[in-house]
């Protein structure tokens, strides 16, 4: 899933948490949530059960600090632990670029590390993916409650390939942020390696070098340096030469480039600009589709919208979003919205984007839609198809 995006300078990386259920996963999302401060990460989407506190996926997308004048997003997921979830689980987890799996330390749930640690290869396997060539890291959580595994059962038990492990407590935030870190790390240092992106020049550092997550986007909630036991001491010299945060000298093209920068399409006449797209005065969205179905269905919405039937286009928008989502999540007997919620954000649009959308459907359903309405859905339901 990751991606070098040329020109709004942002390149995306997603990392799934996995392991049993009850194990840590939700636990370490909210604690990193909750410790970052709200203008550097997105809002926090769960969908729970009664039996499970993750029914689909948490959703958390956080913003480092610019990386040589490029934006870095994480979007952090986690699966749900129960087996009879599975296809979500194969869901959630495609496109991963890092892994982290959050055992349960208590010796009584060493089976069901073990059940989810064959079924995240067996799931990985199926998109001819290995563990081994995959970032990951292993999070021993529960490391405050009694009756625990050692950390040299653990390892043996479940670290086949010797990755780095941390020992946490997801419910104080012991160790969360210290894999966070490590993680991304791994995630970038593996894009660097496979050619993704690459620095094209590159001049010593005049500044400070900080860390990935630096210490002005984090609370003051500190972590107990005992419990963070990262395996490879070569975290911090990656960090050091992935996170510079001062931007290049003027004049000096240090900046991260794709292999294969993409090409602006040809602009349309009149030369106007929609969401960093080029559209011509005048133009229509739809017209940076392609032709069929898709972009037909685009155009009944600006038909509606022409004839000032603000609230008539809203529903059109709404009905052709959730009938393109159920499909492509497969999941028509999921109850409610969670089918499109899940298209959603498998689809990478934000969670407040996607609220503020179900919010207009609604308004626009009791006849209260006006034209921003209109036109925000408009752009969503494009947006949607862009995307996909």
């Amino acid at each position: 899933m990751s991606s070098v995006n040329l020109f709004a300078k942002e390149i995306s990386l997603k990392i799934v948490y996995y392991g049993p259920g009850l194990g840590g996963k939700t636990s370490s999302l909210q604690h990193i949530h909750r410790a970052i401060k709200p203008e550097a990460r997105g809002q926090l989407v769960s969908l729970s059960t009664g039996i499970d506190r993750t029914l689909y996926f948490d959703f958390l997308p956080v913003k480092l600090p610019k990386l040589r004048g490029y934006t870095i997003r994480v979007q952090l997921y986690t699966v749900p632990g129960q087996v009879h979830y599975n296809s979500t689980r194969k869901l959630v987890l495609t496109g991963a670029d890092g892994l982290v799996f959050v055992a349960d330390s208590q010796r009584a749930r060493a089976e069901a590390n073990s059940e989810s640690l064959n079924n995240l290869v067996e799931n990985l396997r199926e998109q001819g993916l290995q563990l081994e060539r995959v970032p990951h890291l292993f999070q021993y959580n529960k490391r405050d409650v009694n009756d625990l595994l050692s950390v040299t059962e653990l390892e043996q038990q479940l670290n086949h390939h010797h990755a780095p492990y941390f020992e946490t407590s997801a419910t104080q935030g012991r160790g969360v942020f210290e894999a966070l870190k490590s993680i991304t790390t791994l995630v970038l240092s593996d894009l660097r390696r496979r050619g993704v992106w690459r620095v094209e020049s590159q001049s010593p550092a005049t500044g400070p070098v900080a860390s990935t997550l630096p210490p002005e986007l984090i609370r003051e909630e500190p972590s107990d340096p005992a419990l963070s036991l990262a395996r490879s001491d070569s975290i911090a010299a990656s960090l050091q030469a992935l996170a510079e945060r001062d931007d290049p000298p003027a004049g000096a093209d240090g900046a991260l480039k794709p292999l294969q920068p993409l090409q602006p399409e040809e602009p349309l006449s009149g030369g106007g600009v929609v969401d960093g797209g080029m559209l011509g005065r005048g133009a229509a969205l739809s017209e940076i589709l392609p032709a069929g179905a898709g972009r037909d269905a685009v155009v009944a919405v600006e038909y509606l919208i022409h004839r000032a039937d603000y609230a008539g286009a809203v529903a059109q928008a709404a009905r052709l979003f959730n009938d393109v989502a159920q499909a492509g999540v497969a999941m028509a007997s999921a109850p409610g919205h969670e089918g499109p919620a899940l298209h959603a954000l498998m689809l990478g649009i934000p969670g407040a984007r996607y609220l503020r959308f179900r919010q207009t459907a609604a308004r626009a359903a009791s006849g209260g839609a006006s034209s921003a309405d209109a036109l925000f859905a408009l752009f969503f339901l494009v947006d949607a198809a862009l995307r996909g």
